[in-house]
């Protein structure tokens, strides 16, 4: 079996964090939802059709006739109850979830053929109601259903490891769910782990300072520096190779952001390559405790999430300077940096600079120097393809 991912129209609705990763990229949990598939039916053999902006930014390796494919839409989350459902399809047979396609069953010719044209076709399928299923719809769902996405993405992972205490000094485990250590893993004196409403998993090479306390469930994942005395609540993941700090609470990093400092940050969605300077605060509850509206990336129309709840979705290379305050459902693009000392707009478009004086343009050539500066301190480097998707991104805000 090989599979492949799909995108529909409402992958849109994910924006800003799919604006620079294909919907199967985004992270919940500990996994991707790409990761989550390859370990729930134990296939190696991953590919996706690409939007032309993200063409060679993301390896696709294509798909073979010689071998039936499952495609699957790219925000469609696995649960348990899908496997013998998915076992049972037979040929040009799929499943939708509240009427969307989600998963089909084709043979690879067919396949292989759609790929090459990049658009899988419905024709001739025959669907059936999926069981059950999580399928994303809005941004701020990644933080919303983080927590049980991380304890669901445990009972994927094989051969994970219980902390063993005698290898960690000084460190206090309590609670009855279970933690659980990677390889190279330092946890200095001092912390705590509470566990009672969760568990916690801490990825290999990944550093726990002294005094931090993390309440689960919480996912650190590989390569993470978690700084002295930061305060990180359940429902909180930690992507590779960000260093977190301050008070975390329900928020979701995709991948190699800082927030390295104090201050808070609640019920958050946060791209890749993302620093926010010392002492940022976003507002995750409205002082008459309503419901939080949010800014939909395309309409530009406000819609009711319906949770109280709900504080910053940030795409990928977006900062904020020292003693920024975020409002509560905070939208914001690509590559802007916020430094205006008080509440920036709701909607913040991509490559745009919010200043005391209000709001520019943030010249491309400069915001692709500092993301290249940054991205050269973890040994990556920008590739032209890269660099046309960020392009294409900055024209389409700034034409």
């Amino acid at each position: 079996m090989q599979i492949c991912f799909f995108e529909d129209n409402l992958t849109n609705a994910l924006k800003p964090l799919t604006l620079t990763r294909p919907s199967n990229e985004v992270r919940v949990g500990i996994l991707k939802i790409n990761e989550k598939w390859k370990h729930f039916l134990g296939v190696e053999q991953v590919s996706h059709i690409l939007t032309p902006r993200m063409k060679g930014v993301f390896p696709t390796i294509g798909v073979t006739e010689d071998v039936d494919c499952l495609w699957i839409n790219g925000r469609f989350l696995p649960s348990n109850e899908l496997s013998n459902q998915i076992k049972e399809l037979k040929t040009d047979e799929g499943l939708t979830f509240k009427n969307i396609p989600v998963v089909i069953k084709m043979s690879g010719r067919r396949s292989s053929g759609l790929f090459n044209a990049g658009n899988v076709s419905t024709s001739e399928v025959t669907f059936e109601e999926a069981n059950s299923g999580v399928l994303l719809s809005q941004p701020w769902q990644v933080f919303a259903y983080n927590a049980d996405e991380i304890q669901k993405d445990l009972a994927l992972l094989k051969d994970l490891k219980e902390i063993n205490l005698d290898n960690f000094p000084g460190v206090v485990v309590s609670g009855s769910n279970k933690v659980f250590v990677g390889e190279n893993v330092s946890i200095e004196p001092g912390v705590v782990i509470i566990t009672k409403d969760g568990p916690v998993y801490i990825g290999d090479d990944s550093e726990i300072m002294a005094g931090s306390l993390l309440r689960g469930p919480v996912a650190i994942c590989e390569h993470v520096s978690v700084k002295m005395g930061a305060k990180i609540y359940g429902g909180t993941t930690i992507g590779p190779y960000c260093k977190v700090g301050g008070e975390l609470n329900n928020v979701v990093f995709q991948a190699y952001s800082n927030k390295a400092h104090d201050g808070f940050l609640g019920n958050a969605a946060i791209g890749e390559w993302c620093n926010f300077g010392a002492d940022t605060n976003n507002s995750n509850l409205k002082n008459n405790y309503s419901t939080v509206r949010l800014t939909d990336w395309d309409s530009g129309r406000e819609y009711d999430t319906e949770l109280q709840f709900c504080g910053l979705i940030m795409g990928d290379h977006s900062k904020t300077a020292i003693n920024s305050v975020l409002n509560t459902g905070t939208v914001c693009g690509v590559s802007s940096n916020l430094f205006s000392g008080k509440f920036p707009p709701k909607l913040i478009r991509s490559f745009k600079w919010i200043g005391p004086e209000g709001e520019e343009v943030y010249k491309f050539d400069k915001a692709m120097e500092t993301a290249e500066r940054m991205m050269k301190r973890r040994g990556i480097s920008i590739t032209p393809e890269y660099r046309a998707m960020m392009r294409f991104l900055f024209e389409k805000n700034n034409a």
